[in-house]
């Protein structure tokens, strides 16, 4: 029977089964002495603690300081690394009033073994569903302008319409249409859906209402559960973020008077040369134009930066 340390063995004696389930212990851990101790706590700190325990480790034994394993060298110099700063909770915004900011999307359906999409613009205060569309296939650039086109003249122009960087919500036609009717594009930061995360919760709100009514048997075709999604969202759910309104009664309710539609675009265009101005990477550059909207709304009090909302109802603050 081989020697396991930390336990005594009396010969002729069967102990495997005191031993079986437990866990084996190494008995005491190994002791640095107080020399080496210093010299490594000293070479770490010469190195402004750049050299980690396994660099530590293989300068011991040059040094001819013994052999010391990573783990036993990181407790001694456990106190000389810097105490890792607080998490940061993530910074939400939360728009003040209807009008001033729109965002889409698209997400995809299947019915009857075909691919169909659904367009999707909402105002970013009410969470009110200003335009939709179904189409066959992939969307194109054609259907994101009608149905833009559609949802500016029913509902008037946003200051700001927010999207991802999505091919399809780039054309043309779509630059032209916002141009015509004076609207600032934002778009998300890429891979980073979660800034448009309003959206993002209203399209899994969407298609998880669709298919609970598909599995009740509701609807005869996917066109038909989808308005009636989209009327249980915009008219009849009360919403406990709208202080239990509907998104309707917000959106009608909520509206304040904006700024000049100009005047809001040039002071955005010179935050944003500023901003280019002092940047020293490309992502400074990269984040100009989103960071100079976010700065004009936030001036204008059309945004306000809200603490971290938690999902769970039973949650406190």
């Amino acid at each position: 029977m081989s020697p396991v340390w930390g336990v005594t063995y009396v010969p002729g004696s069967d102990q495997r089964s005191h031993l079986r389930g437990k866990a084996l212990r190494r008995g005491r851990p190994e002791v640095i002495p107080s020399e080496t101790r210093h010299r490594l706590r000293a070479c770490y700190t010469a190195h402004y603690g750049q050299w980690g325990p396994q660099v530590l480790a293989a300068w011991a034994v040059r040094e001819e300081l013994g052999h010391w394993s990573p783990t036993t060298i990181r407790r001694v110099i456990a106190d000389l690394k810097p105490k890792p700063e607080p998490h940061r909770k993530p910074i939400r915004y939360e728009v003040t009033t209807t009008g001033a900011m729109w965002s889409e999307d698209g997400t995809g359906f299947h019915q009857d073994g075909t691919k169909n999409e659904l367009l999707v613009a909402q105002d970013e205060h009410a969470r009110f569903k200003v335009g939709f569309r179904l189409v066959d296939g992939p969307a194109d650039e054609d259907a994101v302008y009608e149905y833009l086109k559609a949802a500016f003249e029913a509902h008037g122009a946003p200051l700001v319409l927010k999207h991802d960087g999505g091919k399809v919500f780039h054309g043309e036609r779509i630059r032209a249409l916002l141009h015509e009717y004076q609207v600032i594009e934002l778009t998300s930061p890429p891979y980073y859906p979660c800034y448009n995360g309003k959206k993002e919760r209203s399209v899994r709100d969407i298609k998880s209402y669709e298919r609970a009514m598909r599995a009740n048997g509701v609807g005869a075709s996917l066109a038909e559960r989808l308005a009636a999604t989209i009327h249980d969202l915009n008219d009849v759910r009360p919403r406990p973020v709208l202080h239990g309104r509907t998104a309707r009664e917000a959106f009608d309710q909520d509206r304040t008077p904006l700024p000049d539609r100009a005047a809001f675009a040039q002071a955005i265009n010179r935050k944003e040369e500023e901003l280019r101005s002092i940047a020293v990477t490309r992502h400074d550059l990269d984040c100009a134009r989103r960071r100079a909207v976010e700065w004009v709304l936030l001036r204008h009090r059309l945004m306000q930066i809200r603490a971290d909302v938690s999902t769970d109802c039973a949650a406190r603050g």
